[in-house]
């Protein structure tokens, strides 16, 4: 396949107290006459909450309306994502829309800790409520450090979960980053899940992988498929493309991905966080850029299936 890169959506302004920095895993939703794509900014001291802009169906370059500010803001004091939050992933259940995330909470002697929520909202993500303060995917013997960013199907009677998580830190360059995997988790009703003991995808140390994170899945032709994000050494994010008949045993197949770093500007150092959503016959991806998408977020078009 090959994406035909449309260009910059949307990037932050600081012209509102909560749009300083980022607009970090865009998280596409089609309802009819619009596309809109929830996505994670920062004020002035990296505190991140979610926000959403409106595109034009027929061509997503053009925003059309956006939220006045946050539609879901940091949690309370102490709790797992008191320090920001991020969108991942968006379905519906029943009369309600249910909004995965990932939080974040700074830390002493590692930069961070990251978890996997749950918001909900019975209208069209204008406000979203918290199913619980608590992290859907809690630490556990075989998941002791981190996991988040979940991509969620229904599929053959259950929720299939697929996102990534971490076992430790590790030391690449002087600097510590999470030793991201690709795992798998299911349930009956889409808020409370089992974790599986198993890893989809790995990194390839062979390739100076250090992490692959933030999957996207979609099922399509009796196969599923997944854009997910690779952490290269000395060349940071790439979109990788895998597939699996099963969902669980998958197939690295990162040079059908179609999509790769611009010779130059907000995309010329690192392409990440990808989401695929078809609209009106078109196939797009919004993803993310340099610094992770302190600059914002793009959109490309499928130009060759």
């Amino acid at each position: 396949m090959r994406w035909e890169k449309l260009g910059l959506v949307w990037e932050p302004t600081s012209t509102e107290w909560w749009n300083h920095r980022y607009a970090m895993l865009p998280v596409p939703l089609f309802l009819g006459d619009r596309i809109r794509v929830f996505f994670g900014t920062a004020d002035s001291k990296i505190f991140s909450r979610v926000c959403w802009v409106d595109l034009d169906p027929d061509d997503p370059t053009i925003i059309i309306d956006t939220s006045n500010g946050p539609v879901l803001d940091i949690g309370e004091l102490g709790t797992f994502d008191d320090s920001g939050v991020v969108p991942s992933c968006i379905i519906t259940v029943g009369n309600e829309r249910f909004l995965y995330t990932v939080g974040f909470q700074r830390c002493e002697r590692v930069p961070y800790m990251l978890f996997a929520g749950l918001a909900r909202t019975k209208d069209d993500g204008r406000t979203f409520e918290r199913v619980s303060p608590s992290p859907i995917l809690p630490r556990n013997e075989f998941r002791p450090t981190s996991q988040g960013a979940p991509s969620v199907l229904f599929h053959d009677g259950r929720y299939k979960m697929w996102h990534w998580f971490s076992t430790k830190w590790i030391t690449i360059d002087g600097k510590l980053f999470l030793d991201y995997k690709i795992g798998y988790a299911e349930s009956m009703d889409a808020v409370n899940w089992e974790m599986k003991d198993m890893t989809c995808i790995a990194p390839d140390p062979e390739k100076s992988e250090f992490a692959v994170a933030r999957p996207w899945v979609i099922q399509e032709d009796g196969k599923f498929k997944m854009w997910y994000s690779i952490r290269i050494q000395g060349k940071m994010y790439r979109i990788g493309y895998a597939e699996s008949l099963d969902g669980l045993s998958w197939e690295r197949l990162d040079h059908l991905a179609g999509i790769d770093v611009s010779a130059e500007g907000w995309d010329s150092e690192m392409v990440c966080y990808p989401a695929v959503i078809d609209v009106k016959g078109q196939r797009y991806m919004f993803y993310n850029g340099n610094n992770n998408g302190a600059h914002g977020f793009g959109v490309a078009r499928l130009s060759v299936p």
